[in-house]
């Protein structure tokens, strides 16, 4: 399979993924959990199975010191807080306003990647983020309340999610085995919540039986498969162009709400999903032209 294709297929199911379970988590929040139980629970279940993984296909689990630090630093300090972050924002603003104040971390990942990597965007692809980014507005949740704590949170975790796609794309992590980077950040990101659990209390160890096989589910689909799959279109694409091809995750959530909450579909995110998809369109049309144009001359070309 052509390589750029695989990368988008890749990124487009992580995105699929991570868009779908949010409906879950609010289903486990209405039986007793919390930003900071769905963020220990969700590291710390996929562990076991990527050990398994890893096991049967006999990765090796030795990291250098500088793995490690790169680990913590792109788990601990950028994956796992975007979670934290994200989901306590849902106590102050509406689900809808956080996640569109989120879905400004594909501009982030852009400007990082133009600013401190000197990665020219082309023009195709700035016009495609551009047209994903105002996509996006329409999924505003105006009825929500706009608690300024709530606002600041979901904009810092797009933040921290735009410098932990970065990092996965400039660091040497993009060459590790997507099982075994997951299995070390569950890890250590599991641990990273009973420290900050200390002194607040708030992980529920005693969810429901049902609570509980949601959050495994969630675990499973965004903690094993979705940053696995991420992982693998990075690596194909690159930060800023995966970064276009996550904007997927609020298509998907808004069509699992319709389907499974029996959400309504209003025309103003009717039309958020056309103007991303018609964003997304444009990048895998720019993304082809540069590949044929590529095979034909030996050669990369930036259009501008």
């Amino acid at each position: 399979m052509n390589r750029m294709l695989r990368g988008m297929i890749f990124t487009i199911v992580s995105a699929l993924l991570f868009g779908v379970t949010p409906i879950l988590v609010s289903i486990t929040f209405d039986m007793g959990s919390n930003a900071n139980t769905l963020t220990f629970y969700r590291n710390l279940m996929v562990v076991p199975v990527l050990l398994c993984v890893m096991l049967a296909k006999k990765i090796p689990f030795r990291i250098t010191l500088r793995e490690l630090g790169l680990l913590l630093l792109m788990g601990v300090g950028f994956l796992v807080s975007t979670t934290y972050m994200l989901c306590e924002s849902y106590n102050y603003i509406g689900v809808g306003t956080a996640t569109t104040l989120h879905f400004m971390y594909p501009a982030v990942t852009a400007l990082i990647c133009r600013v401190i990597f000197k990665e020219r965007l082309g023009r195709w692809k700035l016009l495609a983020l551009l047209a994903a980014g105002a996509g996006v507005f329409f999924f505003l949740d105006r009825d929500g309340a706009a608690g300024l704590p709530g606002i600041l949170l979901a904009l810092i975790s797009a933040v921290t999610y735009g410098c932990y796609l970065t990092g996965m794309d400039k660091t040497p992590l993009r060459a590790m085995p997507p099982t075994k980077v997951a299995c070390y950040m569950g890890f250590f990101n599991a641990m990273a919540m009973l420290l900050v659990d200390i002194p607040v209390r708030k992980i529920n160890f005693f969810l429901p039986p049902l609570a509980m096989g949601y959050t495994f589910i969630v675990a499973m689909c965004t903690s094993f498969l979705a940053v696995a799959l991420l992982q693998k279109g990075i690596h194909d694409l690159g930060a800023s162009t995966a970064a276009v091809f996550c904007m997927f995750e609020p298509v998907s959530s808004v069509i699992s709400g319709c389907l499974i909450l029996n959400e309504t579909m209003t025309w103003e995110k009717l039309v958020g999903c056309v103007i991303i998809l018609g964003g997304v369109t444009m990048m895998v049309f720019a993304d082809l032209r540069n590949q044929r144009r590529t095979d034909a001359i030996g050669k990369p070309e930036t259009f501008e």
